[in-house]
């Protein structure tokens, strides 16, 4: 019997493993023939069409696994907003057609979006945009205004009914969990720790969010205001008293130009360009066009040099970057060892002639960000380094901008939140009274478990904690200072963990210029000497590819295993993962903003 069932189980793991090997085989044969796709045929009148829907990340690999399998985007921001100046120039691409479904990023990343459609608008192509049967919000409207012509689809939704922001807290969940937090900050605007004790807004925290929020309305409305010329009280009054919901009454509002659906989109693109008989609209999608080259398109390229672009992204960590998918704080980490080793690569590549660091990132611990900063300024010192503002870069964030030589963010972008906070947890209540670990502790002296998360924290113990997180701060405050050429006094002013957008950031002297990534890539060309058109653009760190996200997630998964096994027996996968999301941030100084602001 004992043969039968060791037959049976080898059959079965070859099987298995044949199975596996054809899979693989499968999946390089797809990433090969991808690879391999020749540049499409642009021929004169064609319209290139951009769809814009979904997540729109700062930066993708590219690997056609990823995009099959992970559901990684076709292309980043920087790809699109290149593609878009390559179009510009493009003699054979007359016409521009945005496709919006749901677009979901940050609003400073939209604002990017926009001026690089102004500029494919002032070279003079014609430039639709078009939601048909899936609707438009503030978001989608904010990027499709600045078209020449914008269209819905009968009977869909058009929602004009002005900015939310969302705020989370987990004070609540940690009551479930039975666990205490316990929260010392530096700066009375300092708002990261309120998630963990309040369930509620900070009067001061409402304050900045409020201010912040309504920024963003007014130059949201300011924006539609210029583009489809109304004035900015008709579009304040339809948004808080008419509450816009139908596409038809976006028309005769006069913020739409009609209701069409696609096959009368590409009728009358038609028949603007030339050849309404045709059966087809001659049309290139962005993911094709990525793949022209620059000088086919009229686009000078050089080479003389590179600039680097360093993506600094997600929440900053000591070690490693890395994507963690857990459901509290889960998404993109930072780690200090990846940023030091791209700007090491950036610094001893002799083709590089200057850096820019794009930066998108609500700071995280201290000591990394310390540590990155140390990386930036020895860059600095050999290199032109010129920091680019994503749609945030604050607490850690700015932290890491002041080594650069100048720091350029979007009038969007939220910055700022200078201001340091420390966090105690006390999972004391969790092990015994969810789990059924009881603990016996003994000491050497009478704080040695201080940081042990065991027992609830002694007051001279908070005390010390916020002794070193002020020491921290101070250190913080003195960077931006010698940086930014300010008193320290008033650096604190501008501090107290208080967010700027990037416009007040720049009126009050903690940003140096206004603009996106590709205003930054031309300043650091300046500052290297070389020309328009006579460089290159390098990414670095280089993205991941589906092979490598793989092995980092199976590395990842035995650590935690391997983990789990050790500290934390029989711990349910629930609780697990509140645990381990804890000791990231348990008992160190975090230059941090939480959670991310999200207006909608």
């Amino acid at each position: 019997m004992r043969f039968f069932s060791a037959l049976l189980a080898s059959i079965l793991g070859t099987l298995i493993a044949l199975g596996l090997v054809l899979l693989f085989g499968f999946l390089l044969l797809f990433s090969l023939a991808s690879l391999a796709e020749r540049p499409p045929t642009v021929r004169a009148g064609s319209v290139l069409v951009v769809e814009l829907g979904g997540n729109l990340p700062e930066v993708v690999s590219g690997d056609p696994l990823s995009r099959l399998l992970l559901d990684e985007p076709a292309y980043g921001l920087r790809d699109l907003t290149h593609a878009l100046r390559k179009a510009a120039a493009d003699h054979r691409i007359e016409a521009i057609w945005l496709r919006l479904r749901d677009l979901e990023a940050p609003w400073a990343t939209l604002e990017e979006i926009r001026q690089a459609l102004q500029e494919v608008k002032a070279s003079g192509k014609m430039l639709i945009a078009s939601c048909e049967d899936f609707g438009m919000d503030e978001a989608d409207y904010f990027v499709a205004s600045v078209a020449d012509s914008v269209f819905a689809g009968p009977e869909s939704l058009f929602e004009f009914n002005g900015l939310y922001l969302a705020a989370e807290f987990y004070k609540r969940l940690l009551d479930q969990l039975d666990v205490e937090a316990y929260v010392v900050r530096a700066g009375a605007f300092k708002s990261a720790g309120e998630p963990f004790v309040r369930e509620r807004l900070s009067d001061e925290n409402r304050l900045q969010l409020q201010a912040l929020l309504d920024t963003y309305n007014q130059h949201f409305l300011a924006s539609i205001a210029q583009a489809r010329k109304l004035p900015i009280e008709t579009l304040n009054r339809l948004a808080t008293e008419q509450l816009l919901l139908t596409a038809e009454e976006a028309v005769a509002a006069g913020l739409l130009d009609g209701l069409r659906d696609a096959a009368q989109i590409q009728a009358s693109l038609k028949t603007h360009l030339g050849y309404p008989n045709e059966d087809r609209l001659r049309q290139v999608s962005l993911t094709q066009y990525l793949r022209v080259p620059d000088r086919e398109a009229g686009l000078a390229t050089g080479n003389e040099g590179e600039i680097a672009v360093v993506y600094a992204v997600g929440t900053i960590v000591p070690g490693k970057s890395r994507t963690d998918p857990n459901p509290l704080f889960g998404g993109q980490f930072l780690g200090s060892e990846t940023l030091a080793e791209a700007l090491r690569e950036a610094r001893e590549n002799n083709r590089v002639k200057a850096v820019v660091l794009r930066i998108h990132s609500p700071g995280g611990s201290a000591a990394a960000s310390e540590a990155m900063w140390q990386a930036i300024r020895q860059t600095a010192s050999v290199k032109p380094v010129i920091v680019s503002m994503g749609g945030l870069a604050a607490s850690g964030g700015y932290w890491i901008s002041t080594a650069a030589d100048s720091i350029v963010a979007d009038p969007l972008t939220i910055t700022g939140s200078i201001g340091v906070i420390g966090i105690l947890f006390n999972a004391q209540g969790l092990l015994e009274n969810k789990i059924g670990i009881t603990f016996d502790l003994l000491r050497t002296s009478p704080y040695a478990d201080m940081f042990s998360g065991l027992v609830p924290p002694e007051p001279y113990e908070l005390q010390r904690l916020e002794q070193a997180i002020l020491a921290t701060y101070r250190t913080f405050l003195q960077k931006v200072s010698e940086a930014r050429g300010l008193p320290v006094d008033s650096v604190d002013a501008l501090g107290g963990g208080r967010v700027w957008t990037g416009e007040a950031a720049h009126q009050v002297g903690l940003v140096d210029v206004l603009g996106g990534l590709d205003r930054a890539i031309e300043i650091a060309a300046t500052k290297a000497g070389l020309a328009p058109g006579t460089y290159r653009v390098r990414t670095l760190p280089r993205p991941k590819t589906f092979a490598e996200q793989l092995l980092e997630h199976l590395e990842a998964q035995a650590a935690r295993l391997e983990l789990r096994t050790a500290n934390t027996p029989g711990l349910s996968e629930t609780y697990r993962t509140a645990f381990e999301t804890l000791r990231l941030f348990h008992g160190q100084p975090l230059a941090w903003m939480l959670p991310e602001v999200r207006i909608r």
